[in-house]
Parts: C-alpha cells; sequence; structure tokens
C-alpha cells in the first residue's frame, strides 16, 4: 500500500488534490458534490479522483451507487492511514504553495 499510495499522492500531478479528499474522508463520508465544494474544486476533478482512489482501494462507496453517493476511506486504507500520515507530512509544504 506504501508504494501505491506514493505513486497516487506524490507521484502524480493531481496527487494533492487526491491527499486532500482523502484527508478529508478521515472525518466522514462526503458525497462528490460535498467534497468538490468543501475542497473549492470542479465536481469533475472530484470524480475523476475518486474514480482513481476506488480503482487502488484507497476509498469506497457506502450504499447504492447514485447520486449523493457516499464516499468513504476504505478499510485498507484505514489500516495503513499511518502511510498516509507519513506522506502528507511530506507534501504538506507543497500544500501551502497553491
Amino acid at each position: 500500500m506504501d508504494k501505491r499510495l506514493w505513486y497516487l499522492i506524490a507521484g502524480t500531478r493531481g496527487g494533492i488534490n487526491r491527499a486532500r479528499i482523502l484527508w478529508t474522508l478521515h472525518d466522514r463520508p462526503y458525497n462528490a458534490n460535498d467534497l468538490a465544494t468543501r475542497l473549492a474544486l470542479d465536481y469533475k476533478t472530484i470524480r475523476h479522483h475518486l474514480d482513481v482512489l476506488r480503482e487502488n482501494d484507497c476509498v469506497m462507496t457506502l450504499g447504492n451507487e447514485s447520486y449523493g453517493t457516499l464516499y468513504s476511506l476504505s478499510p485498507r486504507l484505514q489500516v495503513h492511514f499511518e502511510d498516509f500520515l507519513e506522506i502528507w507530512r511530506r507534501i504538506e509544504p507543497r500544500l501551502g504553495e497553491k
């Protein structure tokens, strides 16, 4: 999981936004629209990143998949959340650049 997280967060262009999504979902589940509002990102951008995170077993959906579907951290990422925090600490100075 550690190498996958490094790639998804630190090794790709959209990694900072994916990290912000994961950090936000750590508090509680959100739908894509709520995430877009909270993170001041376009809805389509959020959906793209959620799809990438879901394909890589970092987030999961709750309930049926329809408009308003809630997303939360996957059990696998919850177990490896310390790995995420380590990556977050290392990239955090870059977050202030935006």
